[in-house]
C-alpha cells in the first residue's frame, strides 16, 4: 500500500515504563468506521526520513486496539523493538506528530466467534493484553459467558500495563477474575501475587486451585494472545484436553492471536 503523507495525529501518549507506551492516535478529517473489540488496524510511517510524495514507500505494521468502539481516537499498546523499522520512529514522535492510520480496521480474534461458555479464558502476555482490555470494559459483550477470566504475564510489574484497571474492575464486577503472574526476579516487597508463565497456571489443576473450577472443553473458551511459543505451547496443553482450535466452520475451544 502506499502511503503519501499523514492522516492521523497522535493526540496523547501514556508511557508505562521505558519502551512500553499507549498512543492514541486520532484521525485528521476522517471519521473511524465501526469494529468489534479483539480486531486491528495498521499504523505507517515513511521509509526515508520524509513522506514520499511519488513513489509513497512507507513501513507499516498492524496493532491490536486497545480502546473501545465509538471513541473519536484509537489507543495502540506497543513495546518498542530496538532494532525494529517502525516502532523506534514512532517513540520518537510526540503528540500532534503526524501517522498514517489505515481506514480499514480489521481481524477475526472477536468474541463473534466464541461459543458460549462458563469461563471465557482470556490469556496474554505483554502488549497481547491489548485486544482483551475493550472486551472487557463493555460487559454486555461478556454476558453469555458465565464468567471471564484473564490470565496476564509479564517480566516485571512495571510491564504490567492496565493493571490498576483491572484490579479495580475485578473488584466490583463479580463475573470477572484477574490472574496477573510475573515471570521475572521480583523482590517480594514488590510482589505478593502469581510469578511464573501463564502455562503454569493454567495447567489442569494449577487453574482449578485458582478458580475453583476445572479447565475442561465442556465449560470452557480459550483465547491466546502474544508471544508465540506462549501460544503454540498452550495449544498443546489445551488439545492434551481434548480442546480444538476454532474454524468458522468447525467451532472450538482455542482462539489465537500470535504477536512478533
Amino acid at each position: 500500500m502506499k502511503v503519501f503523507g499523514p492522516n492521523a495525529t497522535i493526540s496523547a501518549r501514556r508511557e508505562w515504563t521505558d519502551g512500553l507506551t499507549t498512543f492514541s492516535v486520532r484521525p485528521n478529517g476522517w471519521k473511524l468506521p465501526d469494529f468489534q473489540p479483539g480486531q486491528f488496524a495498521n499504523l505507517s510511517l515513511p521509509l526515508g526520513d520524509d513522506w514520499d510524495k511519488e513513489t509513497g514507500k512507507a513501513v507499516r505494521r498492524a496493532y491490536s486496539i486497545a480502546s473501545c468502539p465509538g471513541e473519536e481516537q484509537l489507543d495502540f499498546f506497543i513495546r518498542r523493538v530496538d532494532d525494529g523499522e517502525l516502532t523506534p520512529r514512532l517513540f520518537r514522535l510526540g503528540v500532534g506528530d503526524g501517522v498514517f492510520l489505515d481506514e480499514r480496521i480489521a481481524g477475526h480474534f472477536t468474541l463473534e466467534g466464541a461459543q458460549d461458555a462458563e469461563d471465557l479464558i482470556l490469556v496474554g502476555t505483554g502488549t497481547g493484553v491489548a485486544p482483551y482490555r475493550p472486551m472487557l470494559l463493555d460487559p454486555s459483550l461478556r454476558a453469555r459467558f458465565g464468567r471471564t477470566v484473564l490470565v496476564y504475564s509479564d517480566r516485571f510489574v512495571h510491564d504490567l500495563g492496565y493493571i490498576e484497571e483491572f484490579r479495580q474492575l475485578a473488584a466490583k464486577d463479580d463475573s470477572f477474575l484477574f490472574l496477573p503472574t510475573v515471570t521475572g526476579d521480583v523482590p517480594a516487597e514488590e510482589w505478593d501475587g502469581l510469578r511464573g508463565r501463564v502455562q503454569v497456571h493454567l495447567e489442569q489443576d494449577a487453574y482449578a486451585a485458582l478458580t475453583g473450577s476445572p479447565l475442561t472443553k465442556e465449560r470452557c473458551q480459550v483465547f491466546l494472545c502474544g508471544n508465540p511459543a506462549m501460544v503454540a505451547t498452550m495449544q498443546e496443553t489445551l488439545e492434551s484436553l481434548g480442546m480444538t482450535r476454532h474454524k468458522k466452520r468447525e467451532p472450538g475451544q482455542i482462539h489465537m492471536e500470535k504477536y512478533w
